[in-house]
């Protein structure tokens, strides 16, 4: 019989041999049980040194609120627009373009601004959404320079000017 299947064993062939359907925990090593969304990590706590989804603004519709009617502060390699949020915690939103460069570049300057929210969560009182948009040569600056402009231009008391 041409194009048939030829089935050796006594399960269809359209069946796994280890008992039915192919599942997610087929595969997995002894000792893990549990599902990867339930496992615990380094990122499932909401700890002073994660940055989870709810602190992040995501959606563009958000984005557009801050934009629309509000003037940041303005510092040589970044702009910062804050408005209060409907969040009883703080929020930001990092935009970052392409004239910044490739994206290792992009995503430097993005974990950089998110360090930074991350360190100076509590001195962001009252809770607020901020929106932090990088412009040319920010990839190229260093923590202590991201931190200096960003403390400068949110208002932050305690850091130097960094020369601008």
């Amino acid at each position: 019989m041409l194009g048939a299947a030829v089935n050796t064993g006594s399960w269809p062939a359209w069946q796994h041999p280890a008992g039915g359907r192919f599942s997610r925990t087929a595969g997995r090593r002894a000792g893990s049980s549990l599902s990867s969304r339930l496992r615990p990590n380094a990122r499932a706590a909401d700890s002073d040194s994660s940055f989870p989804r709810h602190r992040r603004i995501r959606k563009r519709a958000e984005f557009l609120r801050l934009q629309l009617g509000n003037r940041g502060q303005r510092s040589p390699h970044f702009v910062v627009i804050s408005a209060p949020g409907p969040e009883p915690d703080g929020r930001l939103g990092v935009t970052v373009s392409r004239k910044i460069g490739d994206a290792v570049r992009r995503n430097r300057v993005k974990r950089l601004v998110r360090e930074f929210f991350r360190l100076h969560r509590s001195e962001l009182q009252p809770a607020r959404d901020v929106l932090v948009i990088a412009r040319a040569g920010a990839e190229k600056l260093s923590f202590k320079d991201v931190e200096s402009e960003l403390a400068h231009a949110l208002g932050i008391r305690g850091f130097s000017r960094g020369g601008f």
